[in-house]
């Protein structure tokens, strides 16, 4: 289950998704919430167009948890996902036309990137991390 927050119209909105995109989102029409120009509104009081938790896991063997995320959208399926980790560090992850690119990794991070496709679901691993990341979270929906 994933659950996004969006702005739509003059309010907020909150979607629980399973697995399925609904409409994109709407913008208020107020340039000044638009960055990029981009048609997609911020969630009030932060810096992204859509926040909410996506799978995660930190390790081999552990149990699948839930990462919290906050989205900056640059359209056509571009953009970069920041994602909490359960010590409260950050790794954003940056897609390109939909699919996952790259990370934010240093010489510190042990394993590499990799990212595969999975029906709507882009399944992202950097070492022993690994996030599953809808469309509806890089594309809006």
């Amino acid at each position: 289950m994933i659950q996004l927050t969006a702005v739509l119209g003059a309010g907020v909105l909150t979607l629980a998704l399973a697995g399925c995109a609904g409409p994109p989102t709407q913008s208020t029409g107020d340039p000044g919430t638009v960055p990029y120009g981009r048609g997609d509104a911020l969630v009030p009081g932060t810096g992204y167009h859509a926040t909410g938790n996506v799978p995660c896991s930190m390790g081999s063997g552990q149990p699948k948890g839930s990462c919290p995320f906050g989205v900056r959208r640059e359209g056509n399926g571009s953009g970069s996902v920041t994602l909490t980790k359960p010590d409260g560090r950050t790794r954003a992850i940056f897609f390109t036309n939909g699919r996952a690119t790259g990370a934010d990794t240093s010489q510190a991070d042990p394993g590499s990137f990799s990212a595969s496709r999975q029906g709507d679901l882009s399944v992202v691993r950097i070492g022993q991390e690994r996030y599953e990341i809808p469309d509806a979270v890089v594309f809006g929906g």
